[in-house]
Parts: C-alpha cells; structure tokens; sequence
C-alpha cells in the first residue's frame, strides 16, 4: 500500500512539474519568425500568379508556426531555419 502511495505522489509530483520544466521558445526567433510573415506577405502583394501563391502559401506555414509556438506545442527548429531562410531568399 506504502509503494502505491510514494508512486502516485512522485507521478503527480512529476505530471505537475512538466510545465515548468518546458522550455519556452527564444523570443529572438518569434519575432524573427513574424517579420517573415510580413515579408512574405509584402512579396505577395508585389507579384502575381504562381510566385504569388507560393508566397502566400509560406506565409501560411509561418503563421502555423507561430501559432504553435504561441500554443506550446513542439516545433522543428530546422523547420524554423527553413523558414528563415526562404524569407532571406524567396526565388
């Protein structure tokens, strides 16, 4: 009965410790990530066709992003390098 005890007390300790120990994202990264939003959105509206919906369609993915990471869920940094990147160099 003792052992039932200590092993849900060290269950709950560790289930409510969880948050705390998450890390939150690097706030450099976030607003990097929303400058690129409204970079490719800006590079949008400058072009038409094909580049255009490939534009709009990265914005999505870094709106996503962001959104995940305002949710707390677990985001890919490469995916983030990615995006970073094709924001530098669209074409």
């Amino acid at each position: 009965m003792k052992r039932y005890t200590t092993m849900a007390l060290t269950l709950f300790a560790l289930a409510a410790a969880s948050p705390l120990l998450a890390v939150a994202p690097p706030a450099p990264r976030v607003s990097a990530l929303e400058r690129a939003e409204a970079r490719f959105g800006q590079m949008a509206g400058q072009t038409k066709g094909g580049p255009q919906q490939r534009l709009l369609l990265e914005k999505q993915r870094v709106h996503r992003l962001l959104e995940d990471l305002d949710a707390g869920r677990a985001v890919d940094p490469q995916e983030i390098d990615r995006v970073l990147e094709k924001a530098d160099h669209p074409f």
